[in-house]
């Protein structure tokens, strides 16, 4: 099983280490790309391996991941889109990150209204959520976008065990919401 989801620009795919390594660690190494994901620490080699490992498994377990966000016309990965499991939450993790040479271009909207699609429909998820750093007014802005609703601010660590304990605004969006939604 793999990861094939198409916007109207881009492709989000599962990750191949070997291929993607480079792309990936262009953001992870940019304290600036990483302010609102880590607070701005930066990611060594291991924690890239242990981000391509633990998306491997979620798409062989469940069928979905959080995948490399690539542009149709030349491959360039210019984000991080998708969903995996939480693990110390009831439900899935929908998260984006866009490279910062891609901001406000409506890309992170475009996938993860993408990848809502697909985790509602193929992948048959009931329940999504997204854990948002308090001050990302953007993707507070994507979340919004996507019907989702603000449920408490908790500590990242409760919602997924490879989080740091930094605070995050959680939303939630339910299938039947998202069905409902989708038919206006």
């Amino acid at each position: 099983m793999s990861l094939l989801i198409e916007t109207p620009r881009c492709v989000i795919r599962a990750w191949q280490p070997e291929r993607d390594r480079a792309g990936l660690m262009r953001m992870t190494s940019d304290a600036e790309m990483m302010r609102y994901i880590t607070g701005g620490e930066t990611w060594d080699d291991a924690r890239v391996d242990g981000l391509f490992a633990r998306q491997a498994r979620s798409m062989a377990a469940h069928g979905v991941c959080v995948g490399a966000l690539c542009r149709k016309d030349d491959g360039e990965i210019v984000g991080i889109v998708g969903v995996q499991p939480l693990d110390r939450l009831d439900g899935f993790d929908l998260g984006w990150w866009i490279w910062r040479a891609y901001w406000n271009q409506g890309l992170a909207t475009e996938a993860a209204i993408a990848s809502c699609d697909d985790a509602f429909g193929r992948a048959g998820l009931t329940r999504l959520y997204a854990c948002i750093d308090p001050d990302n007014h953007a993707s507070h802005g994507v979340a919004r976008k996507l019907g989702m609703r603000a449920i408490g601010r908790m500590k990242a660590s409760e919602t997924g065990s490879w989080r740091n304990d930094a605070l995050v605004d959680v939303y939630e969006l339910t299938r039947p919401d998202w069905q409902a939604q989708r038919l206006r």
